[in-house]
């Protein structure tokens, strides 16, 4: 969708996030900044030691450097330490999730920031406010073409990604605003991600080009190559191209801040997976020693090709499975275990017979409330159970939210890392002052007895 004046409001937003001070921001931004950086980082170390992250390291024949790759000592060239890093943080489909945004943002933008503060000298409080600044230019962009553009089949880490990677990359730089508007022009144009590609290692690669392609465009931006908004608002520009026909302009967002609507995982799973679990998790405990005959989820009709997997034959295909999650998680399974998703689990007698009693039922009412779900279970008894659960709604308890996350924290990276360097990890990413290159040795400073990528 591209109307006249469109120019002028990405200007209006472009200045409000040129502009922002991090000490300045409410309380809750603030904190959420922290908790997906630390959500970020423990997927990413956690990720280096995947399958994905040794294809993509083979495939991409890195270049000595002396950019960070998260969880490796390894030192290689900017560009391929962020593409690297994409791939880490999203290896698993752990990392956050907003549902403006379509995808995953801090997957996208964090690999560019890390790598761009290390060359500057930046430190956490300057890359957390640029982080702010490419959430909020993200979803803006994500507002003029959704959902139309993510119900054709694009996915939003790779196509809305580039954008908010750019814009975090010149908020980091300290661009001016004709610079910020070339940048998110040349992001335009580098714009890629479909989701044909959940549950393959596509859609990883999806966060690190988007990173990847961000920091080139303001780099070219900050080098003085100029544009003048043409990209992304002109009438064949990318939002005229990119929005499926949209044409209805989006409803209020309902926050000061786009960062306050970000949502977190409980589960290595796809987002719409989430409450599922969670009423697989708590029918489990009603059921005891009962047979069930059946098990009926019911879903929006969204998700019938974003998660509806039958019969997956891959870890990373049952992670898009409702079939899969929802049999496993009433089998009390952790789904918080990347072991769980492996070919064994899958081979698991006890699970195929369940999950062949595993139907899904969409409901259109439900439409634009995918992360809700009903679970109804067929006793082999004649007893009916059913459950409803939403995983969209913001966590309102932030010290709570921060307590999980430090958790899961330290289940994902612990092992990689060490006691002792994740609690310095853990410890710098709450630090304003920590400098980022601190931070990325923290985050590179593999146990003895940690499995290196090959």
């Amino acid at each position: 969708m591209s109307t006249p004046g469109v120019l002028d409001a990405l200007r209006t937003q472009v200045a409000r996030s040129r502009a922002l001070r991090f000490p300045e921001l409410p309380d809750r931004v603030r904190a959420t900044a922290y908790h997906s950086l630390l959500d970020w980082l423990g997927c990413a170390v956690a990720g280096s030691a995947e399958e994905t992250t040794a294809l993509a390291r083979a495939a991409l024949d890195p270049v000595a450097g002396t950019s960070a790759v998260i969880g490796s000592p390894a030192r290689v060239g900017w560009r391929d330490a962020i593409v690297l890093n994409g791939v880490h943080g999203h290896a698993l489909d752990f990392d956050d999730m907003l549902p403006e945004f379509q995808g995953h943002p801090s997957a996208a933008i964090f690999p560019a920031l890390l790598v761009l503060g290390q060359e500057r000298g930046s430190t956490v409080e300057e890359a957390l406010a640029a982080y702010v600044a490419g959430v909020e230019i993200g979803v803006w962009v994500a507002r003029q073409v959704m959902p139309e553009h993510y119900d054709a089949g694009w996915h939003g880490t790779g196509t809305m990604g580039v954008f908010a990677a750019a814009a975090g990359a010149a908020k980091l730089l300290d661009l001016d605003e004709d610079q910020w508007i070339a940048a998110l022009d040349f992001a335009a144009t580098q714009s890629a991600g479909i989701r044909a590609l959940f549950g393959t290692p596509g859609k990883p690669l999806h966060a690190g080009k988007s990173a990847e392609a961000g920091a080139l465009a303001a780099r070219l931006a900050q080098a003085g190559a100029a544009s003048h908004g043409q990209g992304l608002v002109a009438p064949r520009g990318y939002l005229a191209l990119y929005s499926a026909g949209k044409t209805a302009p989006a409803e209020p967002l309902g926050y000061e801040w786009a960062l306050e609507g970000m949502l977190y995982k409980a589960y290595a799973s796809c987002y719409m997976t989430q409450s599922v679990v969670d009423g697989a998790l708590e029918l489990r405990e009603q059921v005891g020693a009962e047979r069930i005959d059946s098990v009926v989820v019911t879903v929006s009709p969204k998700l019938r090709d974003v998660c509806a997997i039958e019969d997956p034959r891959t870890g990373n295909e049952a992670k898009f499975s409702i079939h899969a999650t929802t049999a496993l998680g009433l089998l009390g399974w952790d789904l918080s275990a990347e072991a769980t998703f492996s070919p064994s689990t899958l081979l698991d007698e006890d699970y195929r017979r369940l999950r062949e009693r595993v139907f899904l039922e969409y409901d259109p009412a439900l439409g634009g409330n995918e992360p809700r779900s009903r679970i109804r279970l067929q006793l082999a008894s004649g007893r009916v159970l059913s459950v409803e659960r939403d995983r969209g709604v913001p966590e309102a308890d932030l010290p709570a939210r921060g307590s999980a996350l430090a958790r899961k924290t330290t289940a994902l990276a612990g092992d990689r890392l060490g006691p002792q360097a994740l609690d310095a990890l853990v410890s710098a990413a709450g630090d304003p002052t920590t400098p980022i290159a601190r931070l990325c040795a923290l985050a590179t400073t593999v146990a003895s007895t940690a499995t290196m990528p090959q």
